[in-house]
């Protein structure tokens, strides 16, 4: 699905299904360098489940055009502008890495639009090396490359993985490559910048839970329990096998969080 979204087109991918009246809503949010192909497991398997489900590419990842967005909260003002263009009333946010930030700042801005959210291998706050910063402006390929190694669990580097035939590193690689020139600088410096997380996450009432990765060498595992003891009403699950890219290295297991997250009463 194309639109423009202040002059620029916006790509989201709807998992293969149009979208109808009666469905609830689901956003899935990429990380920084990503783009709708890191929710390639799950935006389809819910969409054929009973959702409407929308997984934008940020501006200047893949293929939605414009600059990239320099800040969290220029990453949440464009998302409401994104939901309020496709009459999203209210929807379950699902946001890995970056996009959990989006989803905090979201929260602060325009609760109404959040039913629950899925935190997904993320913390309150994202600090940055400041050596994959400045390798990012200076020599883009080179962080890509960092990033895919470090983003990456044991057995995604050995290729042995729960999806067959399925190559982490070649498809890590290749999704961050898609994007615009400058767009991993721009999302490194975002989450480097965005601070008072753990306040906003304190504030936020609608149901949460937190599925984070035992191997995540990005945003290790003791700052993502920090975002879940932070949130109220939250529930936290930890893939221990995983790295970073839990929703591609393990999606059968995350999806089954998932479920079983929306079909809890609360």
């Amino acid at each position: 699905m194309r639109f423009e979204i202040n002059g620029s087109e916006v790509y989201v991918t709807t998992g293969g299904k149009d979208h109808q009246e009666r469905n609830p809503w689901m956003v899935f949010l990429h990380g920084a360098g990503g783009s709708h192909l890191a929710w390639s497991q799950q935006t389809r398997s819910f969409a054929y489940n009973g959702y409407n489900v929308v997984a934008p590419d940020f501006p200047g990842h893949n293929l939605s055009a414009g600059d990239p967005l320099k800040s969290v909260e220029a990453q949440a003002d464009w998302l409401a502008a994104v939901m309020d263009h496709l009459s999203i009333k209210s929807a379950i946010l699902v946001g890995h890495s970056q996009g959990g930030l989006v989803c905090l700042d979201l929260s602060t801005k325009r609760p109404e639009l959040i039913e629950k959210i899925v935190f997904v291998a993320t913390a309150a706050a994202i600090p940055v090396n400041n050596m994959l910063t400045s390798t990012a402006e200076e020599h883009e390929p080179k962080a890509k490359e960092a990033m895919t190694s470090w983003g990456l669990g044991p057995e995604a580097h050995q290729f042995d993985n729960t999806v067959p035939g399925f190559s982490h590193i070649g498809v890590g690689l290749r999704v961050m490559d898609l994007n615009a020139e400058g767009a991993l600088p721009a999302d490194l410096h975002a989450c480097d910048d965005y601070a008072g997380g753990i306040e906003v996450a304190k504030a936020i009432k609608t149901p949460t839970m937190c599925v984070m990765a035992g191997k995540d060498r990005m945003t290790p595992l003791k700052f993502g329990k920090q975002l879940s003891e932070a949130l109220p009403n939250n529930t936290l699950h930890v893939i221990e096998k995983s790295g970073h890219m839990l929703p591609l290295e393990y999606p059968r297991e995350l999806n089954d969080y998932i479920r079983e997250f929306l079909n809890t009463k609360y």
